[in-house]
């Protein structure tokens, strides 16, 4: 009996290797995505305008200032001449020629009368010849008296004498006697006894 072995037929894999084929000659590539294609320009149908004219500058005022500072009336760009007074005839302090402000007082604060705003003089008194405390240049106020409250004649307003001496001859118990025999004997006669005597007897 004859045994018939089967035949292997050994196939050899085929390894099929991919070609790299360059593109034919002429192929076009492909367009991008996004890409745009250019357009033609169209001529526009406007005319062209010219730019409109560049308009001439104004010419700028002449400087009312002469070179010296001075305008044709005499004064400076603050208002005042050369010798530093302004249109009202006053300076820069506020003082006119004849050294007096607009309110009428000199640079001392007084005014042409010699007062200054409250109504004294340099020498401190009113128009009525009293200062600030109401006492005339003898040291007496408008009542008579002064400031230790006696009058010209040294009575105070009871009639009575820094001795206790009464006006009326009437002393006080507490008076100084012999101060005020002195005061009476220094003192001018008074009424009847004081006047010369008239006619003679013939």
């Amino acid at each position: 009996m004859r045994i018939v072995a089967p035949a292997v037929m050994l196939l050899t894999p085929v390894v099929l290797q991919p070609l790299a084929f360059a593109g034919p000659l002429d192929s076009v590539p492909s367009e991008q995505p996004g890409a745009s294609s250019p357009q033609p320009s169209v001529p526009s149908s406007q005319p062209d305008t010219p730019p409109p004219p560049t308009p001439t500058p104004e010419p700028e005022p002449a400087d009312p200032y002469g070179p010296d500072g001075y305008d044709s009336f005499g004064y400076d760009r603050s208002g005042y001449d050369r010798w530093g007074y302004d249109k009202y005839g006053y300076d820069r302090s506020g003082y006119n020629h004849s050294g007096y402000d607009r309110s009428g007082y000199d640079r001392s604060g007084y005014d042409r009368s010699g007062y200054d705003r409250f109504g004294y003089d340099r020498s401190g008194y009113d128009e009525s010849g009293y200062d600030r405390f109401g006492y005339d240049r003898w040291g007496y106020d408008k009542s008579g008296y002064d400031s230790w409250g006696f009058d010209r004649f040294g009575y105070n307003s009871e009639g009575y004498t820094a001795q206790g001496c009464g006006r009326d001859g009437v002393d006080r118990p507490d008076a100084d006697r012999q101060a005020c025999e002195n005061r009476r004997r220094a003192l001018p006669p008074t009424g009847s006894a004081a006047l010369p005597p008239t006619g003679s007897a013939g």
